[in-house]
């Protein structure tokens, strides 16, 4: 057998403090962003429809024996109960973070199904303009930073090793861009579905980051081949 004398010199030196944790990364179950009369509800207390309610049921079904010992959700109502879902008879460990909220619309107000708007479907196309906005609302920049802060302030809290962060369609792709270590122009690229299940695992020492694995992607139990619904979580219903 050859021998690689050289082989010790490619092997990566791991310090013995490395931690490895995991973030499931959960976006919210369906809801109506609409009422029955058309006007646009706002999403802050909006709570999951029927349907929501068992597509999150159905994520709850495959992640049964996974144990969390953080839990994080938004400030929005449809996130609390898709985390509560996934957590059973754990409720009362859950927080709210208001920094994982959904980016702010500007124009959801004058959208009804009878005079669809275009710029719904193209909501992403902005992100790679100086000051672009999210349909005319909050700044990409502003949002992306909110978020990533956020999210690095969980990873510099050692006491957590998997972590249950529920939150939304564009939270989901601000850290699953970071993840990747791209940036945010990836981000039109990275569909989530609602109740949809990523996995990202981070190798930390304190609270650096050395490395970034995503494990998976948009995961939706209740339609595993995307056949069901071709429409994205932006799409108005």
């Amino acid at each position: 057998m050859k021998i690689d004398v050289h082989a010790a010199e490619h092997t990566p030196v791991y310090p013995a403090n490395l931690r490895r944790r995991r973030c499931y990364l959960v976006i919210s179950g369906h809801v109506k962003r609409l009422s029955d009369d058309g006007m646009a509800l706002d999403p802050r207390s909006v709570d999951l429809s029927d349907k929501g309610v068992r597509q999150v049921r159905e994520l709850s079904v495959m992640m049964q024996h996974v144990a969390f010992d953080r839990a994080v959700c938004s400030d929005y109502s449809c996130a609390r109960q898709t985390a509560n879902i996934l957590l059973d008879e754990q409720e009362s460990m859950l927080e709210q973070a208001k920094a994982f909220s959904d980016i702010k619309a500007g124009c959801f107000s004058k959208i009804t199904p009878q005079h669809p708007d275009d710029r719904v479907c193209q909501a992403y196309e902005t992100i790679g303009e100086g000051d672009g906005t999210f349909l005319g609302g909050e700044h990409w920049d502003s949002f992306e930073n909110r978020v990533l802060e956020q999210f690095f302030r969980l990873i510099g809290e050692p006491a957590w090793r998997s972590l249950l962060l529920v939150s939304h369609d564009a939270v989901g792709r601000v850290l699953l861009a970071w993840a990747m270590g791209s940036d945010r122009h990836i981000m039109s690229s990275l569909k989530q579905d609602s109740a949809c299940l990523n996995i990202i695992d981070l190798d930390v020492v304190g609270t650096q980051v050395l490395k970034r694995l995503v494990r998976a992607i948009n995961i939706t139990p209740y339609d595993l081949c995307k056949v069901a619904d071709s429409q994205t979580v932006l799409t108005v219903s």
